[in-house]
């Protein structure tokens, strides 16, 4: 009898796993919040900043709750899962192709810092390797970063593309509204000189240069909106970067896929480059931050990458961004093969109403989303359009308003005695995605997988080449510079990257 009921004890402790428990848990909880994001991006009604703060709620809420469910690091709604699982993968790539991701190290590196990654390399690479890198340097900056105008289609950014009615007459000219737009038109020069900045500190000096630019212009738009006495100049002013976050401003499912490929393919090239240097690697894991992945990590013995020397300390260093240059010129070919008929088949194009400008007629009447169909009895297409039938309004002037939402008349305002007559309205035009068939979505979900991994291989690569503790760029600058330059440097990119959050805000 003793024995029966030990064996039924037993029996039941074995199949009672109450892990396997929390894990389904946390696999409900994810999915819950995976379907109200996905709502929450298509509801525009509740206007940008409820949207975003919403999403924001839940991926807190989500993080926290998974964290206590299954006992991970982490705080605040990240999560950090970690393990071995990748190691031995990693292990035979750094064994089977040493020399290739030897040579795209030292590539990455050129790209990176152009002719100033000769001290870098300590003069170890071969002639052709510097070549290759400088010409790829030219190559990408004049046919290669032009295409992220398509890849932009589908990220829900309106800022980078706003232009405000009560500023036709008085815009600033943006220097870097993107990071590929790099001229306006009159100032063909800043090319050539962006071109040379590439040449000559590669792009990290070309992101460095377009931080400080786009600061720069902001400063002028905040003087401006002192000397006026109004927001707007600050207000049509471009931020200089953006969170892309998907289900925020981002496809909810391909950009956490996109983004946990971009992020396996960064980490696991530092794990690589360690091992094929003979450093032991502790564990591989993700960051999570809710339910979106927004990091990861390969964790090396950093005992033992401190004893390397200098050169291949810089070559692990750089791996990740080499390999994120390297996938943004392979997932470009997929995009631009199906990009003839998405642009025909699946995108619609409009203007938009981003917000309205207090103390102007539409202010509070017209909601953020809406979109514009026709000013003034003229059919509206495009900005340009708009400016040219917007441009003959004058103040005390009727102006009528065909949108998604309904007709609208308003009596224009004047703004500071110019003879141009306002309404107050931001607009912005875009494209957007029409998939009311299989097909269509199906397409459009590959091409805005493409079209992410392209762009944000990218802006990885560029980002992690900045001097700001914590990034791939500043273990190179401090490993290659003296201290106080590296922290003169590190200042001035903290204090661009500041500014450039104003307009935001």
């Amino acid at each position: 009898m003793a024995k029966v009921s030990k064996s039924i004890k037993s029996s039941k402790s074995k199949d009672s796993n109450p892990f396997v428990y929390k894990e389904i848990a946390s696999l409900a909880i994810a999915l819950v919040v995976f379907v109200f994001i996905y709502f929450d991006y298509y509801a525009v009604y509740l206007g940008i900043a409820l949207q975003v703060i919403l999403a924001l709620a839940s991926l807190v809420i989500s993080g926290l709750a998974i964290k206590k469910l299954l006992g991970t690091k982490g705080g605040y709604g990240m999560i950090m899962l970690s393990g071995r699982h990748g190691i031995k993968e990693i292990d035979y790539l750094a064994r089977r192709y040493a020399r290739f991701w030897d040579l795209l190290s030292m590539w990455g590196l050129v790209l990176g810092f152009g002719l100033l990654s000769y001290p870098l390399l300590r003069g170890r690479a071969s002639k052709k390797v510097y070549a290759i890198g400088i010409i790829s340097n030219m190559l990408i900056l004049a046919f290669v970063l032009p295409f992220t105008t398509y890849s932009l289609l589908f990220i829900n950014i309106s800022r980078f593309n706003v232009i405000s009615s009560a500023e036709f007459s008085t815009t600033i000219p943006s220097i870097s509204a993107l990071i590929y737009n790099f001229t306006y038109p009159g100032a063909y020069y800043l090319e050539y000189v962006l071109k040379g900045i590439v040449l000559v500190a590669g792009f990290s000096g070309y992101i460095i240069a377009l931080l400080v630019a786009n600061a720069g212009e902001i400063v002028i738009a905040i003087i401006r909106s002192i000397s006026v006495n109004s927001i707007a100049p600050l207000h049509s002013s471009t931020p200089g970067v953006a969170p892309v976050i998907p289900g925020i401003d981002l496809p909810l499912f391909s950009g956490i896929l996109s983004l946990a490929i971009i992020l396996i393919i960064h980490e696991f090239s530092h794990g690589i480059l360690a091992r094929s240097f003979k450093v032991k690697l502790k564990s591989v894991g993700i960051l999570l931050f809710g339910v979106v992945p927004v990091g990861a990590f390969v964790e090396p013995d950093e005992a033992e990458v401190v004893k390397l020397d200098k050169r291949k300390q810089n070559k692990i260093f750089s791996a990740g961004v080499s390999s994120n240059f390297l996938a943004m010129v392979i997932f470009l070919i997929p995009m631009l093969i199906m990009l003839p008929y998405i642009l025909t088949n699946v995108y619609g194009h409009g203007v938009f109403v981003q917000s309205t400008i207090a103390g102007y007629p539409a202010n509070n009447v017209i909601k953020p989303g809406t979109e514009i169909f026709a000013w003034d009895g003229v059919g509206i297409n495009n900005i340009t359009q708009l400016e040219s039938v917007a441009g003959k309004d004058t103040p005390g002037s009727l102006v009528s308003i065909a949108t998604s939402t309904g007709n609208y008349t308003f009596v224009a305002k004047s703004e500071n005695g110019t003879k141009l007559g306002l309404i107050g309205v931001d607009l912005y035009e875009k494209y957007f995605p029409v998939t009311n068939t299989l097909e269509k979505g199906i397409a459009y979900f590959f091409y805005s997988l493409f079209g992410i991994l392209f762009m944000l291989n990218f802006l990885i690569a560029v980002v992690n080449l900045l001097p700001v503790p914590g990034f791939d760029g500043w273990r190179i600058y401090d490993n290659s510079l003296k201290k106080k330059y590296v922290n003169i440097l590190t200042a001035v990119v903290v204090i661009a990257l500041l500014m450039n959050i104003l307009p935001w805000i």
